[in-house]
């Protein structure tokens, strides 16, 4: 972190404030040109095919993907249980631009679409789903078209059998569920990293050492498995949830944003991570707190 921060000349507190908080907006390193995925939607949005997806609409979609484009962290899970696949289209997105307008306009015109090597087809149920049905269910917190159809879709295809199918209602928690290696293996499937590493764990909290040894260098995307307590006990809200095993798994995914460091005199972890299409989220956790609820991550570096 140091040899970078060298590199770089702050003209104020306040601008090497923001570098240290969100180190990942520094970062600009993209294997494809926003410009181009633009003309990509913009000839998807000229095109009357009907879709297989029998409630979206072209133009709304169209929209959606143009400020995707523009701001990949506005993807939005909402209410559902799809944060494994929000991390990875937040991640992918603002890497590959070209990759993830090819995968969305392809996957609205013939109901699939590819994540580099990953094919994903949806099923029957779930292109048949009426969205208004289900928006109706988010109760305030609406995940959009698109993102409920590019989110969706990855997951729909990718559910084991233990699991169960994901059609699209946020009432289907576990269907819902990424685990650990599901979400490297989505990264590594995408085609522009040289390495990625999995170094969650479903079970076992990883500890200080693991988290501080994650360096944000150029080229690096992080996601981090937590349990939700630890944003609870950042916020100071203190709903932590104490139920019996239930709070003893993660249950959340979150883009790292900044490297995660730890005040000695305050025993206080502080980090700053993208999350339910909010920009930045920046949290001092407790120790103790961020001990109990950090799980690993998922590190992956650009070729």
């Amino acid at each position: 972190m140091a040899s970078k921060t060298d590199q770089t000349v702050f003209d104020d507190d306040d601008q090497l404030s923001d570098y240290m908080t969100d180190m990942r907006a520094q970062d600009t390193r993209q294997v494809s040109e926003p410009s181009a995925a633009r003309e990509i939607i913009d000839t998807f949005r000229a095109a009357t095919d009907v879709s297989p997806w029998a409630s979206l609409d072209r133009s709304e979609v169209a929209d959606r993907l143009h400020a995707l484009i523009d701001n990949p962290r506005a993807i939005h899970q909402g209410q559902l249980n799809l944060c494994g696949p929000a991390a990875l289209i937040c991640i992918w997105a603002s890497r590959d631009p070209v990759a993830f307008a090819n995968y969305a306009t392809q996957l609205f015109d013939n109901g699939a679409g590819d994540i580099g090597s990953l094919v994903i087809t949806p099923s029957q149920e779930l292109l048949n789903q009426d969205y208004a049905q289900m928006r109706a269910k988010m109760s305030g917190d609406v995940t959009e078209q698109a993102d409920w159809m590019v989110l969706g879709a990855l997951r729909n295809t990718t559910n084991v059998f233990w699991q169960g199918e994901w059609v699209g209602d946020p009432a289907q928690e576990l269907a819902g569920l990424t685990r650990p290696e599901e979400l490297a293996s989505w990264l590594e499937a995408t085609g522009i990293y040289s390495s990625v590493r999995n170094q969650g764990n479903w079970v076992t909290p990883a500890g200080i050492p693991q988290a501080t040894s994650v360096v944000m260098a150029e080229g690096t995307d992080v996601a981090l498995l937590i349990h939700i307590n630890l944003i609870n006990a950042a916020k100071k809200n203190r709903e932590i949830d104490h139920t019996f095993l239930l709070n003893q798994f993660p249950n959340h995914y979150v883009v790292a944003l900044n490297e995660i460091m730890v005040d000695i005199r305050t025993k206080d972890v502080s980090l700053s991570v993208w999350t339910w299409g909010e920009d930045e989220l920046n949290l001092v956790v407790p120790m103790q707190d961020f001990v109990d609820n950090y799980y690993g991550a998922i590190v992956a570096r650009l070729s």
